[in-house]
């Protein structure tokens, strides 16, 4: 009589079956590129308002507009204290961007579209509150989980800007 050792072929194949059915079911919890890109992004822009709000504060100081609570303009586009046309004029609250389209949106204006445009071919949009405006991704479902937030400053506190990467 003959031992068999090892296993048949075809008993192979059916465990690699099986392996490659529960690996294909596992593979997208564990990796999710998308979201991982989307939380990336929005630490780029992220990023990208806590640098524009420190210039712009740098040159509030330096034309005298720290202290202004609401109404000053700064130009951003030439030195301190020009005016023009051309100018690119961001709106002020204490020497720092204002929660508004004239304020905060032109520091990140090439990252995100308006909630309002029909157009638009980007993938972040933002909504205004009072004195908040919030970006968030034009993707995601939830635009509470991945989002960035700015609240204005005041006369006594800097802004703030937070992000929740929950839901990216």
């Amino acid at each position: 009589m003959k031992r068999h050792t090892g296993f048949t072929l075809i008993e192979l194949i059916v465990v690699i079956a099986v392996l490659g059915i529960l690996a294909a079911n596992t593979v997208p919890v564990f990796m999710n590129p998308q979201a991982e890109a989307r939380a990336s992004a929005l630490n780029d822009i992220k990023s990208s308002l806590k640098s524009g709000v420190s210039m712009v504060y740098s040159k509030a100081i330096l034309s005298g507009l720290e202290n202004r609570a609401y109404g000053a303009e700064l130009c951003m586009d030439k030195v301190a204290g020009a005016v023009g046309t051309d100018c690119d004029m961001v709106s002020l609250v204490y020497g720092r961007p204002a929660a508004t389209a004239d304020g905060v949106v032109k520091i990140v204006q090439n990252e995100v579209c308006a909630s309002t445009d029909t157009v638009c071919d980007k993938d972040w949009t933002y909504s205004l509150e009072s004195s908040e405006i919030r970006i968030y991704s034009s993707i995601a479902p939830d635009m509470e989980g991945c989002s960035v937030s700015y609240k204005e400053a005041t006369a006594s506190t800097p802004p703030s800007i937070t992000s929740n990467y929950e839901g990216c």
